[in-house]
């Protein structure tokens, strides 16, 4: 119970880092990029780690949605960290329009 509360605290502060660094990309203020790279990898990570402590067997579809979402945004850090390429956008969106009807999918499923 103890490494989920930190995989829970290491899982808010990226999504507080997500927020800082997109805000400080909007404004085009300094290091906004890394702030937001260092939140993604943070967000992601944790959700990825957790995905695995279920085996891969009984994973339904919720679960493979959630895998890709996570990797279209570790596309998109890689896109706007290591190749400096403008339309890294272009994947952290598509990952949350398919994470909000992965979710949506999930609360029809459980009606």
């Amino acid at each position: 119970m103890k490494s989920f509360s930190i995989y829970k605290t290491i899982y808010f502060i990226g999504i507080v880092f997500v927020f800082l660094g997109g805000y400080r990309l909007i404004k085009q203020l300094p290091f906004g990029d890394v702030i937001f790279a260092i939140g993604m990898v943070l967000y992601s990570g944790v959700q990825i780690k957790m995905l695995f402590y279920k085996s891969v067997k009984e994973w339904t579809t919720f679960e493979y949605l959630k895998l890709a979402v996570n990797v279209l945004f570790l596309l998109s850090v890689f896109l706007l960290i290591v190749l400096k390429i403008e339309l890294w956008h272009y994947p952290f969106v598509l990952g949350i329009l398919v994470d909000f009807f992965a979710n949506i999918l999930r609360r029809i499923k459980k009606s």
